[in-house]
């Protein structure tokens, strides 16, 4: 998969869909170089202004990444691009707390999240980031580890984890699907349902969606419980506490508060 000349196909389109969901991702380290994620962040920010809005997955590695943090050594965490990038919307994964019971819900403990190594936190996040840093709760992780100056994420999350995944028909037969490649298109589905509302009433698509979500918190189920170190034997991670989280972002919509705020 080629970002760049994914990009490009959706420039040159001209009606194209208003939503773009998409299941990719690799470690920033593992890039072309940090020039290329520059050309990839300018496409989006092309896209935003376009009225595009553009969500990737958040990985299915935790904190650790494609490239693993080490059994023994714990080196530095892998954040994932592009969901690192400042200019797309980074969606991550949950639990429900109780198999089976639709309720509560726990971060994914293979939830992509974390803090970017190449891009500062953009200012729509600031303040949420600084809360989650200063808060007790957080009990962060050796700071040896990560860049507490980056842009945090996911944004926001939706059901995504093993405990229940999705069933979905394929060659005649039905599976479970799960990961964040899962949730993505969930999230992307509640934004297209909310640019239908706003197009009914004759108000523009919603666009780069960061913005709105981070002015509009009320407009998610929080998550407080779970953190993301990648496996239930992993030592570090992000907690998942009140307010954004670097495991879960805000949370997973609530379709019904989020049409009062669109």
């Amino acid at each position: 998969y080629s970002l760049l000349s994914g990009k490009s196909q959706i420039s040159a389109l001209e009606a194209p869909p208003l939503v773009h969901s998409v299941s990719y991702g690799n470690d920033e380290a593992q890039q072309v170089s940090a020039e290329y994620m520059t050309v990839a962040n300018t496409g989006f920010m092309k896209a935003g202004a376009r009225g595009l809005s553009i969500l990737f997955a958040s990985g299915d590695q935790g904190v650790c990444g494609r490239e693993g943090c080490g059994s023994f050594l714990h080196k530095k965490f892998h954040p994932d691009f592009p969901a690192a990038s400042p200019y797309i919307t980074a969606v991550g994964g949950t639990d429900f707390a109780v198999r089976s019971v639709v309720g509560e819900e726990t971060a994914w403990v293979a939830s992509g999240g974390g803090f970017s190594d190449t891009f500062d936190a953009p200012a729509y996040q600031a303040d949420a980031v600084a809360a989650y840093l200063a808060s007790p709760d957080a009990d962060l992780p050796p700071k040896t580890m990560w860049t507490p100056t980056g842009r945090g994420y996911p944004d926001v999350s939706a059901l995504g984890g093993q405990v229940n995944p999705y069933c979905v028909a394929s060659s005649g037969h039905f599976a479970g699907v799960a990961g964040t490649s899962a949730s993505c298109p969930v999230v992307a589905g509640v934004f297209a349902l909310l640019n239908g509302i706003r197009l009914d009433a004759g108000k523009p698509p919603l666009g780069f969606l960061n913005p709105f979500i981070y002015q509009n918190p009320q407009g998610f189920q929080d998550v407080t419980q779970g953190v993301n170190t990648g496996t239930p034997l992993g030592k570090y991670g992000f907690k998942a506490i009140k307010g954004w989280d670097a495991a879960t972002g805000f949370g997973t919509p609530d379709f019904e508060a989020l049409k009062l705020a669109v």
